[in-house]
């Protein structure tokens, strides 16, 4: 898993680049929606999104890009491993959470284009689309899908999930990697809850 977590980046580095091409209109300021952000034991909580990430076991970390100017941040990766490394495919995971500003993009942008949008930039050399852009539920909360299949050698890889929806002024992106395509909305369901904030 220690090659697959280094790759974590390509996604957040993709992503910035995204954003830093848009050129330039009115800033706003995202450092609100990273202060609301907590760890606490097995729990990422963040109160301005109204969103949890809970991840038993897991090595938190703010690996970033987190950029003010650009409207855009990957506020955290949870990295699960169980240690078992002929058991490395079928159990251990990472999730990551970022946040991309509406006002990155023009006004009344589907999420669906989004996340194509995102999806054609990732796409590369080592990772490959395995699903395009499709509909799902989480918590109760609307989202589209993607999934990436990361090829690593030859006979080995991992398969990459970006699930993203809107929550309060942000396209919102949950980042799921594992061993197995089967297992990637399986570790989404269970690991995500959802309290959209009142208005």
């Amino acid at each position: 898993m220690n090659q697959a977590a280094k790759n974590l980046m390509v996604v957040g580095m993709a992503l910035w680049f995204l954003v830093a091409t848009q050129g330039q209109a009115p800033k706003s300021d995202i450092s609100s929606v990273v202060a609301a952000g907590k760890v606490k034991g097995d729990v990422y909580q963040n109160s301005y999104l109204g969103i949890s990430l809970s991840v038993p076991k897991a090595d938190w970390s703010v690996r970033g890009p987190i950029s003010v100017e650009q409207r855009y941040g990957r506020l955290i990766d949870a990295v699960y491993d169980s240690g078992r490394p002929e058991r490395g495919p079928d159990e251990n995971y990472t999730l990551a959470l970022l946040v991309e500003s509406l006002e990155n993009f023009p006004k009344g942008t589907a999420t669906v284009a989004y996340v194509r949008k995102v999806r054609h930039g990732l796409e590369g050399n080592n990772l490959k689309t395995y699903r395009e852009e499709f509909p799902l539920t989480v918590s109760g909360i609307p989202f589209t899908g993607a999934v990436f299949r990361f090829i690593e050698r030859s006979d080995f890889g991992y398969y990459r999930g970006l699930y993203s929806t809107v929550l309060n002024g942000y396209f919102v992106t949950i980042e799921v990697q594992c061993g197995r395509e089967e297992n990637l909305e399986k570790l989404l369901s269970s690991a995500v809850s959802i309290t959209p904030r009142q208005k």
